[in-house]
Formats: structure tokens, C-alpha cells, sequence
């Protein structure tokens, strides 16, 4: 292998003493060529170097040269000749580099750095450096801007995506190729760190490099949904990045990057092996064949089932006891004692209605496989005590009023009626009144201030205080101290309409017999009626010979207003229609004959619901009372009197011990242990004229009414008996 060198001095002769140090030869064992002659500038700036090249000679050649200055000439003058073929250099041009040197650095982008078969194939160049020889260091201190200086050093760079190498003496510079692409030196494969010269030929790889794509294609458990990982391919195309010479250069690199598209019939026959054949979302799957970026892709969906919902139920009562906070008064005062509203329903209320399931429908897996919805339940209501459910099992029903009870498992409504509200202590401002439908038992008292009303009967274990009480039948208690107790009033309302309802059922059916016969007149037609309403013609009968009907009519619309806050909803829609139908003439009331029917036929319906016996006594069982106003639609019993207090009964009194004081009115007679107060304290006793008075102790003061007839005691009595006789006179014996 030839040994060359090519150095810089200020002169050429310097250049070559420093060439033969370098390689420890003697002048008559090289060839010596003089690159550039160098030369002094203009006032000793701009000089240059003086460049040669020294070429060891082989032994048998080394004998036969001398060393002369003419050595040096020739060398030149052989540098100088022009090649076969080559037009002849110019005179004044500088004298030509080794050919291998000229041939690495003149060789195009293609061939020296960019071939794609590393081959040694030499093309023509736009470049200078290929019609010229040009000095290498020059070369490199024009590509860099750096002085020709930096040239002594080994070095590798790249100019215009060429290679440009520079040996000095026995150093060469390393090239470390970029990781991932193939580079080559002389038809080799580069692998790792190597050293190189200026006649080795450094190519890259510049073909694509295409890679693979990676994807997988899988269906989720239940077929739904095939989903679609894919990483994107790319083909890889290096080039080369000019860089400055350096003794170690990492070949720097431009990397293009062009996706390469998933099939997307692969993708489709995949889908097929997996039984795919419903679903397959075809603007999905381009999509996803397309993409530069790796992610999921769901490329076939199924059609899920449409769920249906369980069947659902309406409550008509409040499930909760409700705790309210101070309540406003008309007068505007504040109400510390109405907090607590307990839930209540009546006998016969609709306690729930049921909705019936909503069925779903079935969908479609990707095998097109039919997938079914969920099976939907039906409501299943469970009657419990004080409760019924119709046999369409669609609703329940209340037997008794109170309490309602309501525990749900699952789709069983379980459904009944506490009848009984028991308050554990007394009713105070921590409890708040108590409002319940159903009978209430009280542990305790009832403190002054407070009010219990009970749709039921009332059970008080201690006193009942300056309170509020009210009991739809009964009241046991034990002293009454200042306080105003009604008991059965709702009943006795009833025992006031019966009477009426009845007259009016009767009146009515009279009414339409007179219509009717006033239908088949000349003058009426009942299809005239029938447009115009009978309004006009009921308001000149209730006027005329059916005056009795517009007073009875009268007189029950005076009862339903006085007790308007006892009606419920069904009395209250009897009322609207009895004054719709014959006193608001403006609309023209019923409107003809078959309503008017309509509505005798429904006040039978209501007289016959409260005509009949009371299906609970009503009474009041107490063992005092003191400064109290009571009044019972039934009989009252105290064990221990009474003082001072206006009592009001419809059945019998019956006391064990001594009324002193007050009032006292029995709708049945009453039955007196003693009566009066010593010092003329007034007590009345009275009845009606058919009841009776019996008194085993009448003392002075006292006055006994028996109907319209009374007397007054002037002295005590023992064993009184008092009724009227069949003339009216009172009878005292």
C-alpha cells in the first residue's frame, strides 16, 4: 500500500524536511510533488502555504532516484501533463494533486457520498473541483470559513453531501455512523466507530427502508364491538447533512418519514375469520388503515337491545312523619306547636297504583346473533292489616283509616294500616300537635297550649291541660283542667243531614215527574230543554209550588258550610253540583232530565252511606274535669264530677261524683251522684223533654231543666227524679 503524505510550510522546501520527518524517510527514497508553490503577500500579509505531497517509492525505484532540485521540477512538470484525453492544463494553474485525492474530493454527492450500491462508478461534476485540480485544505477552509490552518489536522466533513477526508502523517480521523441507518466504506457495511482516509470511499444508504405494520384485530367478550390496535408503518429515507471538518464526525442525518397504508382488505377477510358479518363499519376501518398514529380503533359495532324498565308504582300518602318548622297564625303570631305532621290515610283511599313493565328489544351481536334485553318485573303489591288489593292486583285499598305502613323488597310493595299512633310522653312544644287519622294513645299528658286531634278514639293516660281535643269517637282521659274537648262532632253533623238528604231525594223525584209532565205540553219541549238547560225553569219551580225543595235545599247548604273544614272530597263534589245544578241559572244548570236523575240517584248513594248504625260507640270516659268545655255526640261518664265546666252531650251523663258549677246538658237523660255547691254556686242541669234527671244528692242552688219546664232547688234534695209528664208539667219525685 502506498505511503503518502501532504504538508503545509511557508516554503516547499520547509514543506517537504517537515513531509520526510513525518515519515522517517530520506529524500531519495520519495516522490515529491509540489501541490502549491506558496508565496509572500503584499508587505508580508496575505501569504500563503506552500502545500506538497510526498510519495514514499518502492525499494526497487527508490534506488534509481536522485536527489537533485531537478527532482522536483520533473515532479511538477509530471504533475502537469494532461491526462489521455484531457485538454491541456493551464500554464498558469497550480500543479495537480494526486489522482486518488482529486477523485475523493471531486467526486459528485451521488458517487462519493450518496451511491446506492457503493460502487466505484465515476460521473462528471458541475463542480470546479472536477475540471481543476483544487488543493483540498482550500477546499475545506472555503466550505468551513476557517483558516487554511485547521487543515493539518486529520479531519472528515461534509460539503454538498460529500465526504471531504484529510490525512496528516499517521493520524486519520474517525467516523461513527448514525444509529439505525446503513452506511458503507468501500462495499463494507459500517458497524461501529471506524477510522478512514482520504482514498476510502464512504457511501450511504439512501433506498427506503419500508417497515412493517403491526395490528391486531380482537372481539370483546359478548361480541359487541371488534376493536382494531394498530401501529402505522413508515418507509425510511436518509440524507446527509453538511457538516465542518472534524477529527471525529457522527454522520448527521435527515430523516423522512412516509406512512405506508394498512391494507384495508386485510382487514376486512381478518374480520371474516373471526365470523364477523354484522356491523362493519367501513368508513371506520379506512380511517384507521389511514392514520400516521398507533391507538385503538372499534371498527364493527353491534347493535345493542334497547333495556326495558321494571314495572313502576304511585303512592298517594306521604311515607315519612314530617317535621315542620314554626308555622305563621293569621294575626301574625308565630306557632311553635304545628312541627310534626304525621303521615294518614282514610278508609277506603287508593293507597297505590301500579304501572306495568315496559318490555325492551333485542339487538344484534357482530356473529348477528340476536342479543336479548333484560327481563322486566311487574309491581307485586302484598296487603297487610287494613289493606286490600282489587284483583287486577293494580292497586290497594285502605280498610280502616290511620297510619300507613309501606316496607318495599325488591318489586313486593308491602302495604298496611297502623290504626293506633302512640305518643311516648307527653304532647308538648318537643312533640308538636298531633293531627292523625286513626285512632292516638297518648303515654303521657297533653300540656296547655297544645292540640291533638284523632281521626279515631283518643287515649290519654295523664292530664289533659288548657289544650285543644278533638276525637272522631272516642275520648279516655284522665283530668280535664281548662280544656275544650269535642268528641263524635262529625257524628252529630251527620245526624243533622240525614234528615235532609233524605227530603231532598224525595222533593227531586217529585221535581222530575213535573218536568215531564211539562215536557208534554205545547208550550216546553224537552229537546229545547235539553239545549237551553233547565236552569231557567227549576229557578220559577223553586219559587212556586217546590218552595219547600229551595228551603230544604237552603238549609243544607247553611250545614255543609259550618262544618266545611270536617267535608271530604266526595261531600265537597255533591256540594259543587247541588249548587251548579239548581242555583247557578246563569249556565242554565242540569242539563235536562237524565241529570237531573243522575244527582237524585247520588243523594240516595249518600244518605244510604250514613244512615246506617255506627260501626264505633262514641263517648267520653274521664275522671275529672275542671274549668272545661266538653262536648260528645254520644254519652259522657266522670268518675269524679265535675267543676265549673259547660258540658254538652247527646247521649247520657252519668257522674260518680259531684258536679259543682257550670252547665250541663244530656241529650238522653243523666244520672247524678251529687249536685249543687254549698254557698250558692250556681249548677244547671238540663235535658230534653223526653229525657230524665236523676240525682242521689241535690244541693240548695241547684236548677233542673227538663225541656222548657225548670226548677230550682231552694233547700238540699235527696233522691231526685225529674221528666216531664205526658201534659208537659214537670215531675219531681
Amino acid at each position: 500500500m502506498e505511503r503518502s503524505i501532504i504538508t503545509r510550510a511557508k516554503s516547499a522546501e520547509m514543506a517537504v524536511e517537515e513531509a520526510l520527518k513525518l515519515l522517517a524517510v530520506s529524500r531519495e527514497t520519495v516522490q515529491i510533488e509540489i501541490l502549491e508553490p506558496g508565496g509572500r503577500g503584499m508587505l508580508g500579509l496575505g501569504g500563503k502555504l506552500a502545500v506538497v505531497k510526498v510519495v514514499v517509492l518502492p525499494p526497487a525505484s527508490a534506488a534509481a532516484q536522485t536527489p537533485s532540485p531537478s527532482s522536483t521540477g520533473a515532479a511538477s512538470e509530471a504533475a502537469e501533463a494532461p491526462r489521455s484525453g484531457e485538454p491541456p492544463a493551464d500554464p498558469g494553474a497550480p500543479p495537480a494533486a494526486s489522482p486518488g485525492f482529486l477523485e475523493q474530493a471531486a467526486r459528485p454527492a451521488e458517487t462519493a457520498g450518496l451511491g446506492r450500491d457503493g460502487s466505484a462508478e465515476r460521473r462528471e461534476s458541475a463542480s470546479p473541483a472536477a475540471s481543476a485540480p483544487v488543493s483540498v485544505a482550500t477546499e475545506l477552509a472555503s466550505a468551513s470559513g476557517t483558516p487554511e490552518t485547521a487543515a493539518q489536522e486529520a479531519s472528515i466533513g461534509i460539503v454538498g453531501g460529500r465526504f471531504v477526508i484529510e490525512a496528516t502523517g499517521g493520524s486519520h480521523p474517525l467516523l461513527t455512523p448514525p444509529a439505525g441507518v446503513l452506511m458503507y466504506k468501500n462495499g463494507t457495511p459500517i458497524e461501529d466507530k471506524v477510522s478512514v482516509a482520504p482514498e476510502d470511499r464512504i457511501t450511504l444508504e439512501t433506498r427506503p427502508e419500508p417497515e412493517e405494520p403491526v395490528w391486531t384485530l380482537e372481539l370483546d367478550d359478548k361480541a359487541m364491538q371488534a376493536k382494531l390496535q394498530f401501529r402505522p408503518a413508515f418507509a425510511r429515507t436518509f440524507t446527509l447533512l453538511d457538516s465542518e471538518p472534524r477529527p471525529h464526525l457522527v454522520v448527521p442525518v435527515e430523516e423522512t418519514r412516509t406512512p405506508l397504508p394498512l391494507p384495508a382488505e386485510a382487514v376486512r377477510e381478518r374480520l371474516l375469520e373471526l365470523g364477523v358479518v354484522y356491523g362493519v363499519r367501513g368508513d371506520r376501518i379506512a380511517a384507521a388503515c389511514a392514520s400516521e398514529t398507533p391507538g385503538m380503533f372499534v371498527v364493527a359495532e353491534g347493535t345493542p337491545a334497547v333495556e326495558g324498565a321494571d314495572g313502576k308504582f304511585e303512592l298517594t300518602f306521604e311515607t315519612e312523619t314530617k317535621r315542620l318548622g314554626p308555622q305563621s297564625r293569621e294575626d301574625g303570631t308565630i306557632d311553635y306547636r304545628e312541627i310534626i305532621e304525621f303521615p294518614n290515610v282514610t278508609e277506603g283511599q287508593v293507597l297505590v297504583r301500579t304501572l306495568p313493565p315496559r318490555p325492551g328489544r333485542p339487538g344484534r351481536d357482530l356473529l348477528d346473533r340476536p342479543v336479548e334485553p333484560r327481563a322486566v318485573n311487574a309491581v307485586q303489591l302484598m296487603a297487610g292489616k287494613g289493606v286490600s288489593v282489587t284483583e287486577d292486583g293494580r292497586r290497594a285499598v285502605a280498610l280502616v283509616s290511620g297510619m300507613p305502613q309501606l316496607k318495599k323488597q325488591g318489586i313486593r310493595i308491602h302495604l298496611s294500616i297502623l290504626p293506633k299512633l302512640v305518643q311516648r310522653g307527653d304532647v308538648d312544644l318537643k312533640s308538636g300537635n298531633i293531627r292523625f287519622r286513626g285512632d292516638v294513645e297518648v303515654s303521657g299528658g297533653i300540656q296547655n297550649g297544645m292540640e291533638v286531634e284523632a281521626f279515631g278514639s283518643l287515649t290519654v293516660k295523664g292530664t289533659i291541660g288548657s289544650a285543644a281535643v278533638d276525637a272522631s269517637y272516642s275520648l279516655t282521659a284522665g283530668n280535664l283542667i281548662g280544656a275544650k274537648v269535642n268528641v263524635g262532632k262529625g257524628n252529630a253533623f251527620l245526624q243533622e243531614i240525614e234528615p235532609l238528604l233524605l227530603e231532598i231525594a224525595s222533593q227531586t223525584q217529585l221535581l222530575q215527574s213535573a218536568i215531564g209532565q211539562l215536557g208534554q205540553t205545547a208550550a216546553f219541549k224537552l229537546n229545547d230543554l235539553q239545549q237551553a238547560g233547565l236552569g231557567a225553569l227549576l229557578s220559577v219551580l223553586l219559587r212556586g209550588k217546590f218552595k219547600s225543595l229551595n228551603q230544604t235545599l237552603t238549609q243544607f247548604m247553611q250545614q255543609m258550610d259550618k262544618n266545611e273544614t270536617q267535608l271530604e272530597d266526595e261531600w265537597k263534589a255533591y256540594v259543587a253540583e247541588l249548587k251548579h245544578g239548581f242555583f247557578d241559572a246563569r249556565s242554565g244548570g242540569f242539563r235536562g232530565p237524565s241529570e237531573l236523575d243522575a244527582f237524585r240517584r247520588r243523594t240516595l248513594d249518600l244518605y244510604g252511606s250514613i244512615c246506617g248504625p255506627q260501626d264505633r260507640p262514641i263517648f267520653i270516659d274521664l275522671q275529672y274535669a275542671h274549668n272545661s268545655h266538653i262536648y260528645c255526640g254520644g254519652g259522657v261518664r266522670s268518675a269524679r264530677g265535675a267543676y265549673n265546666t259547660m258540658l254538652f252531650c247527646q247521649g247520657i251523663l252519668e257522674s260518680g261524683g259531684t258536679l259543682r258549677g257550670g252547665v250541663y246538658f244530656a241529650g238522653r237523660g243523666m244520672s247524678i251522684r251529687e249536685v249543687g255547691a254549698p254557698g250558692g254556686v250556681a249548677t244547671k242541669l238540663q235535658v230534653p223533654d223526653t229525657a230524665f234527671v236523676k240525682a242521689v244528692r241535690v244541693l240548695e242552688g241547684t236548677v233542673v231543666q227538663v225541656g222548657s219546664r225548670s226548677f230550682q232547688f231552694v233547700e238540699e234534695a235527696q233522691n231526685v227524679n225529674a221528666r216531664l209528664s205526658p201534659s208537659g208539667e214537670l215531675l219531681l219525685f
